[in-house]
């Protein structure tokens, strides 16, 4: 019996690890790319790179996460509530004068944006041979993390190999030609930056820069009509008069405040070669190979440090970087980076069924067509391209995921290209527990923990309040105080208990208890007792926030006003809840804070509870208001049933049944981000053809000419359009395909709880449940026909199935399922006790 538990035990593993005799799963494509819209991402978790694939001139726009523009000092904190304008508001609030409490809020409660995501440069790459490319391809494989482009030119074979190291820290670059000299090339590197000068050295290429020291996205004209200009003294005298006639702030022109960073590129020849290298870039010629390591660095340490002032010297840091770098030659580089790569993304294998003749063609001319066709192979090739983004995009000592991931060209980027936190950031890392890939949320984690120190000044000066706080968007610098002048969205202090939430299923997923206690418990008693503090009675025996939005969502009254804030929105509530729950579970678990405990019980069963509309749709905010826009991208009120766990058809089916209607009422159609948590939704939902009709929506090809329909979608690249370029719904996707296939949010596992019929075979193995589970799964004729359960912790686990299942261990039957019913449909269930490493075996 023993036998057959290591046989099951290694087959799941090697379901969970891949084999080498697999295809590997590639982007591909039969020309350049056109635009940055369709160019290749690459990143090794700090540093990154759009790699274009040029056969003439090849380019690299380049980005270091670390690189943003202003630093500490530029942080604005003069915001403060006093008790008399908040009575002020709370009366005026009671009394439904919303568009009243907007304009004083808006007046007196806001701060203003804050620090922007800077690209870092360009590497360009002139092919000096003539003559027309053919037979051109590029390629990203997914499964190595490497990209290629390859094309013959008089005769001669080409192939540039692109790839960025996590554990060397550097981008590599090899071209080869099957020629003795078929090489002849000339690097240069640009930045948007005007302080960045390119200097040759006797054996690299180095740019060297600073970041702005100020960046202003909102206009002179909108500045001033807000009466803000005492908000900007960077940009403004102390009479409110423009000190410059343009947004973005360089050197002596802010103090020389500003990051610095700097990039080197070294060409290594593994046989003979010619190289120049002049401070007009580097030249290579007459040889048939040669690779280049590429370091960078930034000056940036620390959110509480000055970058100009306090900074690490980049020279210094990138100098070193290469030179440990290039102890290793070329193909030991690459090994070293694809066993790391691997290491995380061969955890997930996800298979479903394409026909060849599908598979053999360009992934944008199987975009093009997925509306016409469906392509099952190629949405299993996004949902493991969202895995690709995340461990290029976060890893541990890096920075978080932000609005582009690491990717971005602007030195002014779409919403400063930060951390939108009232809902991008978040769903940024929805995937990563999920599909097993927990340790790219560190980078998260230690934002939370840095959040949390300015959070906790905010909420004290800002409020006079305990705990911390932090609002609608942050920076590298962790700014928590609200943003400008955007009534729907800047005065939103509900951040740290989302926030907070990826802790606590952290804590579900890893069953570490060490970390629940030292690491997210402090952070979620502070977000508990804010809210504590926040909470005031709504005149009816019920606790509610005094003022907040529904982001990023207004409505209008019954007397005619259109207003965004009001009392108690659904989502400040749910938000709430949740996190005093869980602060009170964490607090009993280890017997600490009894009366900040016992404070949070009272208060939680006073809450202002969940409420239905007069449509059936669950009610959004404290009073059923109509929406100003009923189709709106934002659902908020929806947050107790996702990303949440407080509703669900068995603990409470009217409320289950009241977010389909919401969903019913909001519509198929969004932006990219928002048809991801619409795909989650309806997951949850377990309408598996509903979830697979926003899935058919996404794959909606941007910017071909020929959009399928308007709205969001996706980009050639397969990056996703909201449009512009958020990385988001990227993650939104790949979560809510393992909502489809998995669910364990509501107290037990759910075996393919919302399976599509154009879905109807396929398999899935290393999949995480919560309770430290690992699931791989075969299915076929849209039923599971076989699943194994490895148990990573030894906790009792409860099975939820479509058909009666039974349970096996060792070759024994050790639990046979019994029907149960769930929202008037017939599943079936069984709870058994497991042991840590234990492997289970499901069959019908």
């Amino acid at each position: 019996m023993r036998i057959i538990s290591y046989l099951i035990s290694f087959l799941l593993l090697a379901a969970c690890t891949g084999t080498p005799s697999k295809a590997p799963l590639t982007l591909w494509y039969d020309k350049p790319a056109q635009n940055w819209d369709e160019a290749l991402p690459i990143g090794n978790g700090r540093a990154g790179a759009m790699v274009f694939g040029g056969a003439c001139k090849e380019q690299l726009q380049l980005n270091e996460n670390t690189l943003y523009s202003g630093e500490p000092s530029v942080v604005f904190k003069d915001v403060k509530i006093t008790p008399e304008m908040f009575d002020k508001v709370v009366r005026l609030m009671k009394a439904g004068k919303y568009t009243e409490v907007s304009d004083l809020v808006c007046k007196n409660w806001l701060g203003r944006l804050h620090q922007y995501y800077q690209p870092f440069g360009d590497l360009h790459i002139q092919n000096n041979k003539q003559g027309e490319a053919n037979q051109y391809k590029r390629t990203l494989n997914i499964s190595d993390a490497v990209a290629t482009t390859a094309y013959e030119q008089n005769g001669t074979h080409y192939e540039r190999e692109v790839f960025a190291s996590h554990p060397d820290d550097v981008i590599v670059m090899r071209l080869k030609s099957n020629t003795p000299d078929g090489i002849d090339i000339s690097l240069d590197f640009t930045s948007p930056h005007p302080t960045a000068l390119q200097k040759g050295t006797d054996d690299r290429l180095i740019l060297h820069g600073q970041a702005p020291g100020y960046v202003e996205r909102r206009t002179f004209e909108q500045i001033e009509q807000w009466g803000d200009q005492y908000k900007h003294p960077e940009l403004y005298d102390a009479n409110g008069k423009r000190k410059f006639d343009k947004r973005m702030l360089y050197g002596d022109e802010i103090d020389g405040k500003g990051m610095f960073f700097e990039a080197q590129l070294k060409p290594v020849f593994p046989k003979d070669g010619k190289c120049e290298i002049t401070d007009s870039g580097i030249h290579v010629y007459d040889t048939d190979e040669v690779y280049f390591v590429l370091s960078m660095a930034t000056s940036f340490n620390g959110f509480d440090k000055s970058p100009s002032k306090e900074g690490i010297d980049p020279s210094a840091k990138a100098a070193g970087i290469l030179e440990k770098a290039l102890s290793y030659d070329y193909q030991t580089l690459k090994q070293r980076h694809t066993e790391d790569y691997r290491s995380l993304f061969d955890r997930v294998d996800f298979e479903l069924v394409s026909s060849p003749e599908q598979k053999a063609m360009p992934t944008d001319k199987r975009l093009e067509q997925f509306a016409q066709t469906a392509d099952p192979a190629l949405a299993a090739l996004l949902f493991q391209f969202g895995r690709y983004l995340m461990i290029s995009g976060s890893r541990p000592g890096g920075q978080p995921l932000n609005l582009q991931g690491m990717w971005n060209k602007d030195t002014i980027p779409a919403w400063n290209c930060g951390y939108t936190i009232n809902i991008n950031t978040e769903m940024n890392y929805w995937p990563a527990e999920l599909t097993n890939l927990s340790e790219c949320q560190q980078p998260l984690f230690r934002m939370i923990r840095e959040l949390a120190v300015s959070g906790a000044e905010t909420a004290r000066n800002m409020y006079n309040r305990r705990g911390w706080v932090a609002h609608h968007n942050t920076s590298i610098w962790r700014e928590s105080l609200p943003n400008d002048n955007v009534p729907t969205a800047s005065f939103w202090p509900m951040v740290q208990g989302w926030l907070c939430s990826h802790l606590w299923e952290h804590y579900q997923f890893t069953q570490d208890e060490a970390f629940l206690k030292n690491e997210a418990y402090p952070l979620m008693k502070g977000a508990a007792e804010f809210f504590a503090d926040w909470l005031i009675e709504d005149g009816n025996g019920h606790l509610v926030t005094p003022v907040g939005v529904s982001p990023e969502n207004s409505f209008v009254t019954e007397d005619g006003q259109t207003a965004a804030m009001s009392m108690g929105p659904t989502m400040d509530m749910a938000i709430i809840r949740e996190t005093f729950t869980r602060t009170i579970e964490a607090s009993e678990m280890f017997n600490l804070d009894e009366p900040l405990r016992n404070e949070l019980k009272d208060k939680l069963a006073r809450l202002l509870p969940y409420q239905i509309g007069e449509r059936g749709q669950l009610q959004e905010w404290m009073y059923d208001f109509k929406e100003r826009e009923p189709q709106h991208r934002h659902f908020s009120h929806l947050y107790g049933f996702h990303p949440s766990d407080q509703i669900t058809p068995d603990k409470t089916p009217e409320l289950f049944n009241a977010v389909r209607k919401t969903l019913e009422l909001r519509g198929d159609l969004a932006s990219g981000w928002s048809m991801g948590w619409k795909i989650n939704c309806w997951a949850r939902l377990m309408d598996g053809n509903h979830a697979y009709k926003i899935i058919a929506n996404l794959f909606n090809p941007v910017g071909f000419g020929n959009s399928a329909h308007k709205g969001g979608g996706l980009f050639r690249n397969l990056l996703c359009a909201h449009p512009p370029f958020q990385i988001d719904g990227n993650f939104g996707y790949t979560a809510g395909v393992v909502e489809i296939l998995l669910q364990s949010h509501a107290g037990y596992i759910h075996l393919l709880p919302a399976l599509p019929d154009v879905w109807a075979e396929g398999s899935v193995s290393g999949l995480k449940a919560r309770g430290n589970f690992e699931i791989a799964m075969n299915w076929k004729d849209g039923k599971l026909t076989e699943a194994n359960i490895r148990s990573l912790s030894g906790k009792s686990c409860t099975l939820r199935a479509g058909q009666a299942f039974t349970v096996k261990s060792d070759g024994k039957t050790i639990a046979t399922s019994a029907p149960v019913r769930s929202n008037g449909k017939e599943y079936f269930q069984a709870t058994f006790d497991t042991q840590k490493d234990g492997t289970y075996l499901i069959t019908q």
